[in-house]
């Protein structure tokens, strides 16, 4: 088929495709099936793990990083955007995404790589990682919260250091992570 002709096609299929009424969202936020935990909006803690096979270098315990968490519709389903909530950082230098379906989530995390900034940690570290996460969302106290595995490079430094990776590193399949709702009395 010629170029035109096929790009013309390829329009209107996909004009087509977004009109299909099983494809309409309801107003009022991302769609959630029965019994799935709300929606993850505000400040939340990020709490990361290395995994246990990591150096004990790396083994400082958990880490937390506040982040502002937004959660927004998209075709299969909602994406929850998080990006660092620090005063000290640019918000655009460590962010994540993760695809929610129902309260299945997965995505990346990943920071700037050039120059290597990293999130700081409530705990006075920096991480710098490229992660990919797979977990749960569920309730608690009536707030969403989000949790499981991750696998891929963490890198752990002082928030001065020039490297990213002056305590130590580790690439593994079995990190941890989770997301959990700051509330402030």
């Amino acid at each position: 088929m010629a170029g035109p002709a096929r790009i013309a096609l390829v329009a209107a299929a996909a004009a087509l495709a977004l009109l299909s009424p099983s494809r309409a969202r309801p107003a009022g936020g991302p769609p959630r099936a029965s019994g799935t935990a709300p929606a993850f909006s505000g400040r939340y803690k990020l709490v990361l793990s290395f995994g246990p096979g990591c150096p004990a270098s790396v083994q400082v315990g958990p880490l937390s990083v506040l982040t502002d968490l937004v959660e927004a519709s998209v075709t299969a389903g909602s994406e929850v955007a998080g990006q660092s909530a620090s005063p000290k950082e640019k918000p655009e230098d460590a962010r994540f995404v993760l695809l929610r379906q129902g309260d299945k989530l997965h995505g990346a995390f990943g920071v700037k790589e050039e120059p290597f900034l990293g999130f700081r940690t409530l705990e006075g570290y920096r991480v710098w990682m490229r992660i990919v996460a797979d977990g749960t969302a569920t309730t608690s106290s009536g707030l969403a919260r989000g949790g499981g595995t991750a696998f891929g490079e963490i890198d752990l430094s002082r928030p001065a250091d020039a490297d990213v990776d002056t305590i130590g590193f580790c690439v593994a399949l079995d990190h941890t992570w989770s997301l959990e709702p700051e509330v402030t009395p």
